[in-house]
């Protein structure tokens, strides 16, 4: 069910959220059994991440590494107080003892939350295994997002076919079309903008607009454009939907949306990198859980759940 468990994050420290779901994992995979800090610090040093050696260097770079993971710690102490019910791990945090374990009982928010956690630590699973989870990624940001916006607000995938809340569908250009038209709003592409086999999406996954009760006039209204992000360039997606303005003469205000399964906070709850999401609207683990709190029963219908959830966390392998 899991593979490369011993490659520890290879990602820049100033992200830590990347190394706290690393330790949450091997937490999952330890199945009840506390995974301590110096379990941890083993599964670095053999990863070739901390130097093995007996000089003085090597002494000065065990140190760094110590407060880097009591820095890690506090955050998934942190974790344990933002995320309260839906959080399914035991963090021991004090100055004898620093570890972290799976509970030995596990509620369906919590498995909602290992749901997130998998999506962020896909290097993990194999590709078939990723292909699902994305696949209800995006349906979970779907219901997520419609739980924010107002009753009156429309929302469809864009990008899948046959799946709820699926509106759009064939060749790239018949979708973008339908869009247009479900807008009121005209087309300005031409013709050899896309291949004659292009049934993409474009880089757009999940739309939005909210319009005015008994008002047939959408000029002046909010439009969302979604991207679901799982993998660890998620940053790097955020403009991919902007394209789209050089498709459609949008005549309302169009709001950017990011869907990711992270939790890239630091201990204070900032976001990391915030200097570059500017005017995006970010839904994160956090947020995303917010949004679904009363509809777990629904979420819990997804693919990802029966086939590999529950598998994960019966699953079991040798930590200590």
């Amino acid at each position: 069910m899991l593979i490369n468990l011993e490659r520890t994050p290879s990602e820049s420290f100033f992200n830590e959220h990347y190394f706290c779901d690393y330790i949450e994992l091997l937490a999952l995979v330890a199945n009840c059994d506390p995974v301590s800090k110096n379990d941890i610090y083993d599964r670095f040093q053999e990863d070739g991440k901390i130097s093995t050696s007996g000089s003085d260097d090597n002494y000065e770079e065990e140190d760094k590494w110590d407060i880097k993971f009591n820095g890690l710690f506090n955050i998934l102490e942190s974790r344990k107080n933002i995320f309260l019910d839906f959080y399914p791990f035991q963090i021991s945090n004090n100055n004898t003892s620093l570890s972290v374990k799976l509970l030995q009982e596990i509620t369906n928010k919590q498995k909602i939350y290992i749901f997130l956690l998998l999506n962020s630590l896909q290097r993990y699973l194999s590709k078939s295994n990723c292909s699902i989870l994305t696949s209800d990624f995006e349906e979970f940001s779907l219901k997520a997002f419609k739980e924010y916006i107002p009753i009156t607000g429309q929302i469809y995938r864009f990008g899948k076919s046959g799946l709820e809340f699926d509106r759009y569908r064939g060749h790239i250009t018949d979708k973008i079309d339908k869009f247009a038209q479900d807008l009121t709003y005209k087309t300005i592409y031409d013709a050899h903008f896309f291949a004659n086999t292009d049934n993409g999406d474009g880089g757009l996954d999940i739309v939005s607009w909210i319009p005015f009760e008994n008002d047939t006039n959408y000029n002046n209204i909010q439009i969302y454009l979604g991207q679901c992000a799982t993998g660890k360039n998620w940053l790097d997606k955020k403009d991919d939907t902007d394209k789209f303005h050089n498709f459609i003469h949008f005549k309302g205000a169009v709001q950017n949306i990011m869907f990711i399964p992270y939790d890239g906070r630091n201990n204070d709850r900032k976001f990391n990198e915030e200097a570059k999401m500017n005017r995006h609207l970010f839904l994160d683990r956090s947020r995303l859980l917010y949004l679904i709190k009363s509809k777990e029963n629904d979420i819990l219908t997804l693919n990802s759940f029966q086939n590999i959830v529950d598998s994960v966390i019966s699953y079991e392998e040798d930590i200590i």
